[in-house]
């Protein structure tokens, strides 16, 4: 079942370069746009802590210099966003993986061309191309686990051992 793996990882590549999945942080300012008046709210709020911090005479300009720089900080840190790679081998994993990922591979489907390209395949199981169309006839759409957990179901009993041997 190497097509299905060399599709489905082709699929994933698409997706990855698409959204610009590369596993690096990027600001996003997204909050900023969808939410002005929070901000305000906040800054107001900032402005306020800042007068109580330097009127009151146990704090001073140092405090209200730590705390601004905390608040930028932190604000910093949440407007970071990292889009994970998304991997073939993280498929039916479940680790601390999942905590970061999600479990992407159940909500996530695949493209038309992908299981066109799987169906029109002569190295892919007549098995498995019926159960891709009886999940389409079902769902409408195949998402990366349905034909990953197909693949693994149909794969040559040859394989399988081979497989249970070297785990």
């Amino acid at each position: 079942m190497d097509i299905i793996k060399n599709v489905l990882d082709a699929e994933i590549a698409r997706l990855n370069h698409s959204e610009r999945r590369d596993g690096k942080p990027r600001i996003n300012g997204e909050f900023f746009i969808h939410h002005p008046w929070l901000c305000l709210a906040m800054f107001a709020g900032y402005i306020a802590v800042g007068i109580v911090m330097y009127a009151s005479p146990y704090m001073g300009l140092g405090w209200f210099a730590g705390f601004t720089a905390f608040l930028l900080f932190m604000a910093a840190m949440l407007l970071l966003e990292i889009n994970p790679v998304y991997r073939y081998e993280d498929i039916d994993v479940l680790d601390l993986r999942v905590c970061y990922n999600g479990e992407w591979y159940f909500s996530r489907e695949i493209s038309a061309e992908a299981v066109a390209q799987l169906l029109a395949s002569d190295r892919v199981a007549n098995q498995v191309k019926s159960h891709i169309q009886a999940i389409i006839a079902n769902k409408g759409t195949v998402d990366f686990y349905d034909v990953y957990d197909l693949a693994r179901q149909y794969q040559p009993h040859a394989q399988k051992s081979q497989n249970l041997q070297i785990a």
